[in-house]
């Protein structure tokens, strides 16, 4: 029993190294000619005989199935290929289209023989002249040396064939499905890893869902903010341990070719890994959304589109070089600054920011009366801000620990050199800080005018004469 394993391991192994020696010798013959000479001798005497006609299908019959059994033996895979292992296909492969072109090979000189009988037939035996199938000097070299030994020569050719044929469509088959498997193999860790992506995406879809419609309900923001942070943390702990667990388990070899592949096109397009990597972590960290109003390093602008590689800005001026308006231009900024550069979302709470107007009135004026006209009017212009800027505080802070919230309008007062000053703090839209103030400015002096006690101050110089009373 060991030496007939022996020797079949040497056997594959010469097949699997020259595919093509396998055909170099033609097998050992096992068709007889006899039997069809003698019926087509019989055939030749009487072409019409139906009994000799049936026996001649019948020996062709056999002759196709003998041809059949010696192909069959060569073409059959070893016992070890019948289950493809991954790390066998290619050698699988080599073997057939090895056999695939030895049969072609083999399909080419079989008919160019069949031609040559053909050619042989009509020369010496189809002519009348050479009927008698003699042979001359200058003919010694014919294949034949009868009709009836050409026929059956001709018809184990014609099988050969046939059954080559037959042989060259099953293996291409076997071909096409050894390349199918080879693409399948090749494009399998594009396929392990769109599985497990698949996985992660359907865990973030629910741990988000949890996140924003359940624990969201919690009432009180220090315990709301420390249960979903814990929750996140633990939901994503335990997914990154079970899928890495489970990749060395079942796929060892795949964390080793994303290592290899990661590495190239970590070198060789960095800064397009970077762009991508701060795409996700504006996402997954909601840095910012479209219609944001931002500042990246030294640019401020609003948010107007944010893509794979870069963030589009509609730019916005910053005193003292510029007013809180547009420019016109629009920035496109790398996502990969969010990873080096501060980031300020002026938006993150509200779309209202806080401002602020000095006011000055003289120390004869009533100030008492000045500072109820002034929150009169601030009250008035601007509590529709403080009251939609509180809602949505309310609503964007959820998942964030703020304890301050937004107090509305109100009205200081100091002590200035030239006067009693009120400092006026109000909300106003973003982009919306001077409009709003104008209409401030306006209203105040207009209710200062109206009154014969209050006086705007402004910077005065008094002298004193020696001796005068003050």
């Amino acid at each position: 029993m060991k030496h007939k394993l022996i020797l079949t391991g040497l056997i594959i192994s010469a097949a699997l190294t020259i595919p093509g020696a396998l055909f170099a010798q033609e097998p050992v013959k096992t068709v007889d000619e006899t039997i069809l000479k003698e019926l087509y001798v019989q055939y030749l005497k009487d072409p019409a005989n139906e009994f000799i006609l049936r026996r001649i299908e019948d020996e062709r019959a056999s002759i196709r199935d003998i041809i059949e059994e010696e192909l069959q033996k060569i073409v059959t895979p070893p016992p070890e290929e019948a289950e493809i292992d991954p790390s066998e296909i290619t050698k699988a492969l080599d073997r057939q289209k090895g056999v695939i072109a030895a049969l072609q090979d083999r399909s080419r000189e079989r008919k160019v023989d069949l031609d040559l009988l053909v050619a042989e037939e009509k020369r010496f035996y189809l002519q009348p002249q050479t009927a008698t199938g003699t042979v001359s000097e200058a003919d010694k070299f014919r294949i034949t040396k009868s009709h009836e030994g050409l026929l059956a020569k001709k018809v184990i050719l014609e099988e050969r064939i046939s059954v080559l044929d037959v042989f060259l469509f099953q293996q291409d088959a076997r071909l096409n499905k050894l390349e199918y498997e080879q693409r399948l193999l090749q494009f399998g860790i594009l396929i392990t890893i769109g599985k497990y992506l698949l996985i992660l995406l359907a865990i973030w879809f629910i741990e988000r869902t949890i996140r924003l419609h359940v624990l969201i309900r919690i009432k009180q923001s220090d315990r709301r903010y420390s249960v979903t942070k814990t929750f996140s943390s633990i939901i994503y702990i335990v997914t990154f341990s079970v899928l890495i667990g489970t990749i060395f388990a079942k796929n060892p070899g795949v964390l080793a070719s994303l290592a290899i592949v990661g590495a190239g096109l970590a070198i060789a397009l960095q800064d397009i890994v970077k762009d991508i990597v701060g795409w996700i972590v504006i996402f997954q960290n909601r840095l910012y959304s479209t219609g944001d109003r931002i500042t990246i390093g030294g640019s401020t602008g609003e948010v107007i589109d944010i893509h794979v590689l870069r963030t589009m800005l509609l730019e916005v001026g910053i005193p003292p070089a510029g007013v809180l308006e547009h420019t016109g231009k629009v920035l496109s900024i790398p996502n990969a600054a969010i990873l080096t550069q501060p980031i300020t979302n002026h938006s993150t709470t509200s779309d209202f920011v806080n401002a602020e107007m000095r006011i000055t009135v003289t120390f004869e004026s009533n100030w008492k009366k000045a500072k109820q006209i002034l929150e009169e009017v601030v009250n008035k212009e601007t509590s529709q801000n403080s009251e939609r800027e509180k809602s949505q505080q309310i609503r964007r802070t959820r998942m964030m620990y703020i304890v301050r919230q937004a107090i509305g309008p109100r009205v200081y007062t100091d002590i200035a050199a030239d006067g009693i000053e009120f400092l006026l703090r109000f909300s106003v839209p973003l982009g919306a800080k001077w409009p709003v103030i104008t209409a401030l400015s306006e209203k105040i002096m207009e209710r200062f005018d109206a009154e014969e006690d209050v006086e705007l101050a402004y910077k005065t110089v008094r002298y004193y004469k020696k001796g005068e009373e003050k």
